[in-house]
């Protein structure tokens, strides 16, 4: 009991860190990012490579920690956070990885006939500055998931993760300053205020797991900027049983998906048709 409250503490202190971000803090960290954008983008698949070995070898350094601050944040078991927190990640940084070397390289395309003489090809490029705001219910998966991506593709990055989720947003807010140097990827702790401030920035690219409701907004804010958008958005996944099913067995498997994170994932149905 001692051990329990004291891990409590500690984490309960480095929540308050939070506190610290402002617009003044904010806009600095933006403008960081911002200059830094071009030297991220003319990093090499070796050097990427490298950094997401570091970003995966650190998430399973601080399993333990992750375990814990999910347990705290809202009873999580371990070994739902190793199947839905920490393997998926693990799993597209070694997907990003085994594919890295051919997404950077020129894909070769046919040429038009009124362009004889010359060649074509596709060359994908980073977006450039990237705004992930993550949710509550999977704060360590859909936080890093996304960054993943951005990494490999040669972006810089901030977080903004759940103000729910407080020891979950502290864990990956050390992880990630131990990977990055802030002017490339930075978690911003707070509330819908700094998540508002956020928005009002000219972000190149902003990645949202949230309402619809919420989506709307973010949408309506990258558009004042003409900033690209992915939009994951909630939802709750219907149950279509007929007369072919064996009721036994879709019973079993509806109950355990209406179960799966008490609800709060798009895969649990609360609706059932028969």
């Amino acid at each position: 009991m001692l051990v329990k409250f004291s891990i409590i503490e500690i984490t309960l202190n480095e929540c308050q860190a939070q506190n610290k971000f402002d617009n003044s803090n904010i806009h600095k960290i933006f403008e960081d990012q911002l200059i830094n954008q071009y030297n991220v983008s003319e990093s090499s698949a070796k050097q990427r490579i490298h950094k997401l070995q570091k970003l995966s070898n650190t998430l399973v350094k601080y399993n333990k920690e992750i375990k814990q601050a999910l347990y705290l944040d809202y009873k999580r078991p371990a070994a739902e956070v190793d199947l839905t927190e920490i393997f998926p990640v693990t799993s597209g940084i070694k997907h990003a990885i085994r594919h890295l070397n051919k997404w950077m390289s020129h894909q070769k395309v046919a040429t038009p006939l009124s362009m004889i003489g010359s060649s074509s090809w596709i060359q994908y490029e980073p977006k450039g500055v990237c705004l992930i705001i993550s949710p509550w219910n999977y704060p360590i998966q859909l936080a890093l998931g996304p960054l993943t991506s951005a990494i490999a593709a040669g972006n810089t990055a901030l977080i903004k993760p759940s103000e729910i989720t407080r020891h979950s947003s502290s864990i990956l807010r050390r992880i990630i300053e131990e990977v990055f140097d802030e002017n490339e990827v930075a978690v911003i702790e707070g509330d819908v205020e700094i998540a508002t401030e956020l928005l009002k920035l000219p972000f190149n690219h902003i990645f949202f797991t949230g309402s619809p409701e919420v989506g709307k907004i973010v949408m309506a804010a990258a558009a004042k900027n003409l900033a690209s958008v992915t939009l994951e958005l909630g939802g709750k996944s219907p149950a279509i049983i007929d007369e072919t099913a064996d009721i036994k067995a879709a019973a079993r498997i509806s109950m355990a998906k209406f179960f799966e994170q008490r609800t709060n994932v798009h895969r649990s149905g609360l609706r059932f048709y028969s």
